[in-house]
């Protein structure tokens, strides 16, 4: 009796760690580039609403315990809120911008060499990276931490818990591609 081989063919000579590790690759660059752009659509057509709603009580700390050895921390000159909502939007949107440039190019470099498909690995990390800085560094830290967004008398970790969801995928992504190794 003869026993069937798969040939090297079809389907299954796509399926390798090679691919596979590209395409997870792939799929992780979705996070930065569509929570980027949805941070940018989101930010800025409801802007003033971001901004009295969110970012100014949180830098002028309106709404935590009111200790004064903390409260110096607080912001409250006028002009800070919307400087430091623009900042975010900017910080988003390059997030946005770098993983998009690396999901195509990975996307068009998905059957070449190494070195062509790591062009686009590498953008896909900024675009991590930037998230990373945002999401983790700005809200879970600097809101949560700084300016002591989880005193909030209301959804008092809603900041901080908001930043690691966000902040999560794109650390793995991050961690992913500085791992993937295709020599």
């Amino acid at each position: 009796m003869q026993q069937h081989i798969p040939s090297a063919g079809g389907i299954t000579g796509l399926v390798n760690t090679r691919n596979v590790g590209r395409l997870a690759l792939i799929g992780m660059a979705l996070f930065p580039t569509l929570w980027g752009f949805l941070g940018l659509l989101n930010d800025v057509t409801d802007f003033n609403d971001t901004l009295v709603n969110a970012v100014e009580p949180m830098i002028q700390m309106t709404d935590t315990y009111g200790n004064p050895l903390q409260q110096v921390r607080a912001i409250t000159a006028p002009w800070v809120g919307p400087v430091a909502l623009v900042a975010i939007i900017a910080v988003e949107t390059l997030a946005g911008i770098f993983g998009l440039i690396g999901l195509v190019l990975m996307l068009l470099n998905l059957g070449r060499s190494s070195a062509d498909f790591a062009r686009g690995k590498a953008w896909m990390m900024l675009g991590c990276l930037f998230a990373v800085l945002i999401w983790g560094v700005g809200f879970m830290v600097i809101a949560g931490d700084w300016f002591l967004s989880w005193e909030a008398k209301t959804n008092s970790l809603d900041g901080q818990l908001g930043g690691m969801i966000y902040f999560l995928p794109n650390a793995l992504g991050l961690i992913l591609a500085t791992l993937h190794r295709e020599d």
